[in-house]
């Protein structure tokens, strides 16, 4: 039975509840600020800011993956990981980074926000459980059912929570929605197949965000890199990823200006399904490649009166091989 729309994303949101007390009062580092043109991430990292200052949670630390010292953390600081879709062997650094902070930090506690877990490799998987598993304090969240079960040899603390991007609900539309169907699709590794027809505009991410923009990313990921390798003071960090973070806002901005204009929108990626219920636009969520949209749907949105599942007679392939 459907469920109306507005009910559904406040009570997502309110979700998220459980993690202040896990979170503490203690100094706070949050870390693995994606510095990239996948706007579902910086979703996600607004969603994240916006529960902070909700819940007047301060953070002391903020670093990109490639960027954090763990000199920096102090015993009972509390590690806090940015949540998205990268636990796992898909993306190559923010994993291999996740792990070592684990390995290094085993007197602090660590929060990983809400996760979908996955590995292409066996070997992969098993050498995560180990590391992860011999940390006392470590606590993962994840996004779906799946990801639950692949996470219990992990930690005995895994938590099932929805995507950090739903405390940014509501998102008023910047002006009267015209009609039109927007189909925003994958162009990468995780497309699963299948066509769709009747659009009016069809895009992904990539083309959204555009060269220029491109450029000016890779520009601040090699700035701040090169200011961690050359040991430049905390202080000079942290205003360099404060100049990416008002950035960041921009680039957001200027997909939901896009999304504004269409009266209903199909995609199969994550968070362009989850932007369009936060701006409360009917939307039609198709898989990926290996399931993460369904499955997300079927824990979470799945049951908002304006949400659809499309491509279910698509396949995805198998998680772990």
């Amino acid at each position: 039975m459907k469920i109306n729309h507005a009910e559904v994303m406040r009570s997502l949101a309110d979700k998220h509840e459980v993690l202040v007390t896990l979170i503490g009062t203690d100094r706070v580092h949050y870390l693995d600020i994606p510095m990239h043109r996948n706007i579902g991430d910086l979703l996600i990292m607004f969603g994240t800011l916006r529960f902070f200052e909700r819940y007047q949670i301060k953070i002391d630390i903020k670093a990109a993956y490639f960027s954090f010292r763990t000199k920096w953390a102090l015993p009972n600081d509390v590690i806090v990981f940015q949540g998205g879709g990268n636990l796992g062997d898909l993306y190559e650094g923010p994993q291999q980074a996740r792990q070592q902070v684990v390995r290094a930090l085993p007197k602090n506690r660590i929060v990983i926000l809400p996760q979908t877990i996955h590995f292409l490799s066996r070997n992969a998987y098993d050498e995560c459980c180990r590391v992860f598993s011999q940390h006392p304090d470590l606590h993962i969240c994840v996004r779906d059912q799946r990801s639950y079960e692949l996470a219990l040899p992990m930690s005995r603390h895994v938590y099932l929570l929805p995507d950090m991007a739903h405390q940014l609900w509501p998102i008023q539309r910047p002006f009267p929605s015209e009609r039109g169907h927007l189909a925003l699709m994958r162009d990468d590794s995780e497309r699963s197949g299948g066509t769709v027809t009747d659009f009016d505009l069809c895009t992904d991410w990539r083309e959204l965000v555009g060269r220029d923009n491109k450029h000016r990313i890779r520009k601040a990921r090699r700035l701040l890199r090169a200011l961690h390798l050359m040991y430049f003071n905390l202080e000079r960090l942290t205003h360099e990823l404060d100049l990416w973070v008002e950035y960041a806002e921009k680039l957001v901005d200027d997909v939901v200006n896009l999304f504004g204009r269409f009266d209903v929108i199909t995609t199969d990626r994550l968070h362009a399904h989850i932007l369009a219920c936060l701006m409360e636009i009917p939307n039609i969520v198709w898989n990926n490649s290996y399931g993460k949209n369904h499955s997300y749907a079927a824990a979470w949105t799945g049951v908002s009166d304006i949400v659809q599942l499309g491509n279910t007679n698509l396949l995805s392939r198998e998680n772990i091989r």
